[in-house]
């Protein structure tokens, strides 16, 4: 299936990178209206039109995709189906957020009467949109994996509603669960100072473990407010699947205190050492309180 006019809501890292990819194949349109000036940047640099309003939006496009944070994807969703009723048009509608897959359900079902809900799930990060991977489910699934042939790396797994969107956070909430609880272990080893006997140990029994730990925490701090917000989701699909996700809503404190300390460790070579910078610079803020 071919697209003629994709629009896309959300113009954020991920969005801007999707935009440049598509854009280069087909038009890519949204809305900017009460946006910043810098999300215009962005979304000229992407090569995305804007046309004013979601009613157009959703007038010209083939295909919608909303990749927003998760607080916001109900809200947008309702509106695009809103949009729909009032153009008199049924909208084919791609939900790409890191959403619950009860939430996604919810909004397909609400907006059954105005358009078609593809749930999606994107595994991957905008740096490497050719690494990533585009779950995809639903009952049209099919007709947006054929963004494939656009640069988008989609894979279809199955007809239903929230297939997609659960293994988007199954992964999130690996990655980001373990992370955060490595990186808990690691302030205490570092406060303690046993931190290199600690990591002896670890290098030892679970160099696996350290390895993927080193991967996920540097770059955590910089983005931990975006990525708490994939947390309550988790733990409201293992809610909804009657297992307890209160180590998610745990997750989720942490990584807020995480952003809180507005650190960049970027390039930082390991988990440890971002342990260590975080000690370093509490212990220079109480010293410096302290005189």
């Amino acid at each position: 299936m071919s697209f003629d006019t994709i629009g896309l809501l959300g113009i954020g890292e991920m969005g801007s990178a999707i935009a440049r990819t598509l854009s280069t194949h087909t038009q890519v349109v949204t809305t900017l209206e009460g946006r910043s000036e810098a999300t215009r940047a962005r979304a000229e640099a992407a090569g995305v039109s804007d046309v004013g309003s979601i009613d157009e939006v959703v007038r010209l496009s083939d295909l919608i995709l909303s990749v927003l944070a998760s607080d916001t994807a109900p809200v947008v969703a309702a509106e695009v189906a809103d949009a729909a009723r009032r153009v008199g048009v049924r909208t084919l509608f791609g939900e790409f957020n890191a959403i619950a897959p009860v939430t996604v359900q919810a909004i397909a079902e609400d907006s059954a009467d105005a358009m078609d809900v593809v749930d999606g799930g994107i595994v991957g990060g905008p740096r490497n949109l050719g690494g990533a991977s585009f779950y995809l489910s639903g009952s049209r699934a099919e007709e947006v994996a054929s963004l494939r042939e656009y640069g988008i790396p989609t894979v279809v797994l199955g007809p239903i509603v929230g297939q997609a969107s659960g293994a988007k956070l199954c992964h999130a909430g690996m990655t980001k669960g373990v992370s955060t609880l490595a990186l808990d272990i690691l302030l205490a080893a570092e406060a303690l100072g046993v931190a290199d006997t600690v990591m002896e140990q670890y290098s030892r029994a679970m160099a696996g473990v350290i390895e993927f730990v080193d991967r996920f925490v540097p770059d955590n701090p910089k983005r931990a407010y975006r990525r708490a917000e994939e947390m309550p989701e988790v733990a409201r699909m293992l809610d909804a699947l009657g297992f307890d996700g209160s180590i998610h809503r745990a997750a989720y404190e942490r990584m807020r205190w995480l952003g809180s300390l507005e650190m960049d460790t970027d390039g930082t070579p390991s988990a440890s050492d971002v342990a260590a910078r975080i000690i370093a610079a509490q212990a220079s803020q109480a010293g410096g309180q302290a005189g």
